[in-house]
């Protein structure tokens, strides 16, 4: 069976929110603004305090929620809202992830929506926004009886989307392990391929993200998967929020109190419903 394709710029576009913190923290010097050509910053533009401007890179699993997300920020504030679509294209390596991000929060972004949080993952340039929602990794099977990664034979194989954070949590599991206990664990690069190789009998398993699991079965509801927590044998939890650049610290203060507001009103719930989000797991505000 061969599975239909599930958009290019949503896997790419969801590898680079989750882990665009990490290439920074990796790749990027420690201060970014010091690296950047300063022809490439527009701070001549007049900000007239009226207009938030929200921005997101290309094809986040998340996409939908993370947008209504930023747009009640703004009503909260008594703002208007501008909307704009950052490319994904940085691949494993995040070569300049860090100055691009810094030149977008500069020229074009005073938040970037749908960005993985955590301490110490950006550079002192970036402030992120408390968090909105946390979402999970999770197992996949054609098994019904499966209720756990525990539950899947050794000899069977799992999948998992390569670099993610689900393949390294996988993979540091699979370790604690027996060696005779132990899954090979095939990293992807292709969420289409992957489901095709689960679906086709060559995986037992898989880990992917909820939110991609979520796209994934929206798109192909004919498919015939069982969903299981990862939890009880090991745990891949990342929260979602935005970035700020960190002297812009009174918009920052009033986009996290709206934030906690749309937390404490069920504002935040509403709308990871409204995105069919709560199909996985998920945490209002974060794990």
């Amino acid at each position: 069976m061969v599975i239909s394709s599930v958009s290019a710029s949503r896997v790419t576009g969801s590898f680079i929110a989750m882990s665009l913190a990490l290439l920074i923290s990796t790749s990027a010097n420690a201060q970014v603004s010091e690296s950047i050509d300063r022809s490439m910053l527009e701070t001549w533009r007049l900000n007239t305090g009226s207009t938030v401007r929200l921005c997101q890179f290309s094809g986040v699993p998340t996409a939908e929620f993370d947008r209504s997300v930023g747009e009640a920020i703004a009503d909260r504030l008594l703002l208007e809202s501008e909307y704009t679509e950052l490319g994904a294209g940085y691949g494993i390596g995040g070569e300049f992830a860090g100055q691009d991000l810094y030149v977008s929060l500069v020229n074009d972004c005073d938040i970037i929506l749908g960005m993985g949080l955590g301490p110490n993952l950006y550079p002192e340039e970036f402030s992120p926004t408390r968090p909105y929602a946390g979402f999970s990794y999770v197992g996949v099977t054609t098994d019904p009886q499966v209720q756990r990664l525990a539950d899947i034979p050794s000899d069977q194989r799992l999948g998992a989307r390569v670099a993610s954070f689900g393949y390294t949590t996988a993979m540091r599991y699979a370790a604690t392990l027996p060696q005779d206990q132990r899954w090979q664990i095939l990293p992807y690069g292709d969420i289409d391929l992957m489901v095709t190789r689960l679906v086709d009998g060559t995986l037992g398993g898989m880990v992917i993200y909820g939110p991609t699991l979520a796209t994934v079965l929206a798109e192909q509801p004919d498919l015939d998967l069982t969903q299981f927590s990862i939890t009880p044998d090991t745990a891949a939890e990342i929260e979602t929020g935005g970035i700020m650049l960190t002297s812009n610290t009174y918009l920052r203060t009033l986009v996290d109190d709206a934030i906690a507001s749309m937390i404490e009103d069920g504002t935040i719930e509403s709308l990871i419903v409204e995105a069919g989000l709560d199909s996985v797991p998920y945490s209002v505000g974060g794990f």
